[in-house]
Formats: C-alpha cells, structure tokens, sequence
C-alpha cells in the first residue's frame, strides 16, 4: 500500500536548502543599490545642475535682450574714458559729447601761454590751435538764449507745440555743435583735407598739426586730441550775473557740460610785475597788476571747481626757469597721461611779440599716448 504524504512534506522535500550564511549575504545583497542605481543619481544631479545654468543664462539672455537700455540708442557710455574717466556722458542719437578729446589752455595775457600751447602741440596725437577772440561766449551766450529763453521751453520733457513748436531735445546734445565749431576752426593740414578719401573720424595723415613733428602718418583721427587757448576767458561776458559778479564759476559749468571729455591746463603768471612789464614792452599800453591778481584768483577757483582730475595749474614763472622749468611741464604731460614723453628743453615764444621758435624739441622715440 502507497505510503500517503502530506503536503507539507512534498514542500519541505522540493525547496532547496540554504544555510544561514547565505541567507544573509543575499539579505545584504538586496538592501545595497546596485552600480547603475548610483550612476543615476549621478546623472541626475548632473542634469539638474545643467538645468538650473542653462535657465540661469537664458533668463539674462532674455533679460538684455528685452531690457530698454540694450538696444536704447539713450545711455551714458563714455568712449574715452582713459582721458576723461568722470565724465558726465549723454549720449543719443543726435550727439554723442564724449566722442572728441580735448586739450584747452586757459591763462592770461603775457604768462606764456603760446609758448605752453607750442609745447603741448609736439604731443602725439595733439593738434592744438591759438586764440580765437573768446570765441567761447558765443557757445555761452546760445546755451544761455535757449534755457533762459521761456517759451522755448529747452529742457521740457515732452516738447512745445505752437509757435515755439519742437520736439523734446535731447540732454546734453547742444555739445556737439558747440564743439564741432573748434574742430572746423582747428583743421588738419590742408594736404590731408586733399587726400582721397580722408574722412575725418577715420583716416587722416600723421602731421596733424603740420609742424613736421611725427605726429601721424596714416593715423586715426579719433584719436585725435584737439585742443586751443584763450587768454580772454575771466572777461566780462564769462563772470557771473551778465558781468556783475565775481566769479567764472558759471561758465566753468558750461564748459564742463559742453566739453566733457577735455582736460584743462590754466596758466598763471606768479611774476605779476614782470607780466606787467612783459605787457607794456609788446602793446605799449599799460596792464592793472590788481586786475591781473584777480584774474589769477578766478581762474585758480575754476580750476579748483573743476576737480583735480580735469585742471591742473602751472605757473610760468616755475616752469620757465632753466634748470627746473622743464620738469614742471614733465610732470604736467604725465598726469594728461602720456607715456615716454619727457621734454629735453622749452620753446621760448613771442620773445619779440610774437615770434615763433622753431628749434626741435625731442619728447623720446616711445612717446605715446596709450588710449583706451
């Protein structure tokens, strides 16, 4: 007779054995992630950091691109900020005021002023012009017609209809026709207006000044430095309150708005009897000491309104002198910031009135401006 078994044995005797050692090391085996589990962490975390830099640029992508000062022609870059770093620059699409360099002497009369006007012109890249008869007041006197003037309404924001019809003018933009005129009235040589070609923001030959110095051949004209003197600055028609006042202070403002990118040499005369003197020999009329003190006075404030960034002061009674005079104007043409440039000897002047001196003065073959 078949002997019966229950179920429970059938199981038993059909399942294999395992020990309890390697019960446990499967045990251990299933609790551990297995290669490929941790390389997606890996990849994961990867990913997410891909994820968060590629939303992170596109955002500012997004955000220039749609940002009303990326493509807006209205903004305050300034392209010469190496020869003009603090200045006030209101760019838009009818002036650009910082575009054009500039090198302006303002002294009075007999202090030397053409001699150091001379000097500064032997600079590479420097073109610098004479007297103009204050040409100046007539850019004061425009921009004091305009905003003084109410109808006109300058500085209105959303522009005059009627009779007084414009549309808004944009700030600071009466700067570039007021230094346009001292570009027309200081030229290049009349042999580089010839050459075909010549534009003046791009080529122009290296003579820029046509004193035969090497200051170009096939230069860059903006580049270019210009600059002029006026011995005439502390008349009546720049001082304060229509000439009543004491102070230049005004019409410093307008040069500093009109002229953003220049900087400023002011020339004195510590010597006032020998400017005296030096004044009745040359007109033969006489010259009021007090008068020149003061002038002295205002032209030493403006100056000191200006910044020492934008103005420096010399006296020609320092900078004259034979042994020492020469590194007054050394230092001088450093902090313009050229580079290289020392000056060996000076240039004397209008020593009969106004005569030119034409010995070669070397500045050193590296002499240099560095740009921007």
């Amino acid at each position: 007779m078949p002997l019966l078994h229950s179920r429970k044995n059938d199981t038993a005797r059909t399942l294999p054995y395992r020990s309890p050692i390697l019960r446990r090391r499967n045990s251990e085996e299933s609790e551990s992630p297995s290669p490929l589990s941790s390389n997606m962490h890996i990849y994961f975390i990867l990913f997410c950091a891909l994820f968060v830099l590629i939303q992170t640029q596109a955002f500012q992508l997004i955000q220039r691109v749609w940002s009303p000062g990326y493509y807006s022609p209205f903004h305050q870059e300034n392209q010469n900020h190496n020869w003009c770093p603090n200045a006030t620059c209101n760019n838009s699409p009818v002036c650009q005021p910082c575009r054009q360099k500039f090198l302006i002497v303002i002294a009075t009369g007999r202090s030397g002023s053409t001699t150091l006007t001379h000097m500064l012109d032997l600079l590479p890249n420097v073109r610098m012009a004479g007297e103009n008869n204050a040409h100046l007041r007539y850019g004061l006197e425009a921009m004091q017609n305009l905003e003084e003037t109410y109808e006109f309404a300058y500085k209105h924001t959303d522009g005059v209809v009627g009779a007084w019809k414009h549309h808004p003018i944009p700030k600071q933009s009466i700067a570039c026709p007021i230094q346009k005129m001292y570009e027309a009235i200081n030229p290049p040589p009349m042999e580089d207006l010839m050459s075909r070609g010549y534009n003046d923001n791009l080529n122009t030959n290296a003579n820029r000044n046509g004193n035969g110095n090497g200051n170009g051949s096939k230069g860059e004209e903006k580049d270019l430095i210009l600059g002029f003197k006026t011995v005439r600055f502390h008349g009546k028609e720049f001082l304060d309150e229509e000439g009543k006042g004491d102070s230049l202070l005004l019409a410093a403002k307008f040069m500093l708005e009109n002229f953003p990118c220049a900087r400023f040499v002011i020339n004195i005369r510590g010597d006032i009897e020998k400017q005296v003197e030096s004044w009745q020999a040359a007109f033969g009329t006489p010259m009021d000491g007090d008068e020149v003190r003061r002038y002295n006075r205002l032209l030493v404030d403006v100056a000191s309104y200006m910044g020492q960034g934008k103005a420096r002061v010399v006296d020609m009674t320092e900078w004259i002198q034979r042994d020492s005079g020469v590194e007054v104007l050394n230092d001088l043409i450093e902090w313009l910031g050229f580079v290289d440039c020392r000056y060996e000897s000076l240039l004397h002047s209008n020593k009969d009135g106004y005569g030119i001196d034409r010995q070669q003065v070397s500045l050193g073959k590296n002499c240099h401006y560095p740009g921007n």
